[in-house]
């Protein structure tokens, strides 16, 4: 088994070199595996300092909201004002800035590499085009659930800090808010990630983003149109609040999973479809 993965590792680092030198020729050897490719994928995300720098962006955004909603709660407490709130839920709120941070992350997992021109090294590395986005969105999928874990409890921490008795929690609070928050930024990763392989354009990715994330949730409600109105609520912004709060108004925990998965695959599955057919 070790050797295969040596063997595995060898041919991508043969496929690299061969992508950044143009003219060398490379023996072919067996195509890499799904963990491999995972692997390497995790290697080229991680070993980017503009990752790195992202995620700490996110983290400091999401402690200053936190801390600014507990101290408005507990400031609001004391004069007389109804602004008590689960600490947690102060928490999975302040993710409104932090998303859009971490959807330019996965978003320019595969732009940049249209961008730069490293996405021939990378096919070269994992021929199999279905092999490589799935890695891609299996590393970008673990690296948003981890996040929205980091961000919503450290945010808990803070806030609940912030908002002295007016913040006030039990576990479960706090379990359903962590898991809704993991589950809410791992699902709009393979979101971004689909819409970035339609476009190819980093510019335009983010600009999906803000549309998706911002946008449409703050214009669609400005129209009296039934139709439109039912659509509102079945935005991803929405099904995470829902997921993370357990709701039960518009619909219930169950619909929300189905609503941010029913997102995530027809992005990612289009992304996929295009991916898999046009050149590089």
């Amino acid at each position: 088994m070790s050797g295969t993965k040596a063997t595995q590792v060898d041919s991508m680092k043969q496929a690299a070199r061969a992508g950044a030198g143009g003219a060398r020729t490379v023996e072919a050897g067996p195509r890499p595996g799904f963990r491999a490719a995972m692997a390497f994928e995790f290697t080229k995300l991680w070993a980017v300092r503009s990752t790195r720098t992202t995620l700490a962006v996110a983290l400091a955004a999401q402690l200053a909201m936190a801390w600014l909603i507990g101290f408005s709660a507990w400031a609001s407490g004391v004069n007389g004002y109804e602004s008590a709130m689960p600490a947690p839920f102060m928490a999975l709120a302040c993710l409104q800035l932090a998303q859009l941070i971490i959807a330019t992350l996965a978003a320019l997992a595969i732009t940049s590499e249209y961008s730069n021109g490293t996405i021939i090294s990378s096919l070269q590395a994992v021929p199999v085009r279905s092999r490589l986005l799935g890695a891609k969105a299996a590393v970008l999928g673990i690296v948003g659930l981890g996040s929205g874990v980091v961000l919503v409890g450290s945010g808990t921490l803070v806030a609940a800090l912030a908002a002295g008795t007016y913040g006030a929690f039990t576990v479960s609070d706090l379990l359903l808010a962590l898991a809704g928050g993991g589950a809410y930024l791992g699902m709009l990763a393979l979101v971004m990630l689909g819409i970035g392989a339609l476009l190819r354009s980093t510019a335009g990715a983010i600009t999906g983003a803000f549309v998706l994330l911002f946008g449409l949730p703050q214009l669609l409600p400005l129209f009296a149109v039934d139709w439109v109105q039912r659509v509102v609520v079945y935005l991803p912004t929405t099904a995470g609040q829902v997921l993370g709060t357990g709701a039960v108004e518009p619909y219930g925990s169950a619909t929300a999973i189905a609503v941010l998965v029913a997102w995530a695959g027809v992005l990612l599955g289009a992304g996929m479809w295009v991916f898999t057919r046009r050149d590089a």
